[in-house]
């Protein structure tokens, strides 16, 4: 995938926000949107200094959950059982495609208990970083 398929994965995302009652499934367009994040060097460079880690992303609202890995560089997903093994983050499908999706500040999510970290607040910071710069990127890949 390149910069450009990104870029309309976040279009794609923000015009769903607007009208989240359409039908889509929010899960799988969070793992494109996701997919397509992994092969952005705008992400790569924004996610270089971020150390490695992994979380399950359970979206409380359906039976999805994404195995996600992030750090160094690099940002791994892949469909997963909602019962798991890693730590479990949940939030609702709203939540994850407005942070994935771009159109949801990070502090906002996570300041407002929207995310909810079963592990704990080492991961919860992790996921936060994440988020932020995964956004920070977006902008980046916009203006590319």
């Amino acid at each position: 995938m390149t910069t450009l398929d990104l870029v309309a994965l976040l279009d794609e995302a923000n015009a769903i926000a607007s009208h989240p009652d359409n039908g889509t499934d929010i899960a799988a367009l969070c793992l494109r949107i996701l997919s397509a994040a992994s092969s952005s060097p705008e992400v790569a460079d924004a996610l270089r200094d971020v150390p490695a880690g992994r979380a399950l992303l359970r979206f409380t609202d359906t039976d999805a959950a994404i195995e996600f890995a992030a750090g160094e560089g690099a940002v791994g997903v892949r469909p997963a059982d909602k019962r798991g093994k890693g730590p479990k983050v949940d939030a609702s499908s709203a939540t994850w495609l407005g942070l994935f999706g771009g159109t949801l500040r990070p502090w906002l999510a996570f300041t407002r208990g929207a995310v909810v970290c079963r592990a704990g607040l080492t991961e919860l910071r992790w996921m936060q970083t994440v988020a932020e710069r995964l956004q920070r990127a977006y902008a980046d890949a916009r203006r590319a």
